[in-house]
């Protein structure tokens, strides 16, 4: 199920929304002001990318992915 981020144009308030498909259209309204005027915006994706096996990756030579 898709999650996906709205920003209410009356009032700013930024909220999410659960789909059942990614093909599904419902009426979002806020969740504060209930306006029905919210827009959908791009969200980031989180994940890792790479080797996850201890001892780093193929694309340094460091041994952990920290920064400090």
């Amino acid at each position: 199920m898709p999650i996906y981020e709205f920003k209410c144009k009356k009032c700013g308030n930024v909220f999410e929304e659960i789909f059942r498909s990614s093909s599904e259209k419902i009426a979002v309204s806020c969740p504060v002001c209930k306006s029905k005027k919210a827009e959908k915006m791009m969200s980031v994706f989180g994940g890792k990318i790479g080797n996850t096996m201890p001892g780093g990756c193929s694309s340094c030579s460091a041994t952990s992915c920290s920064t400090s």
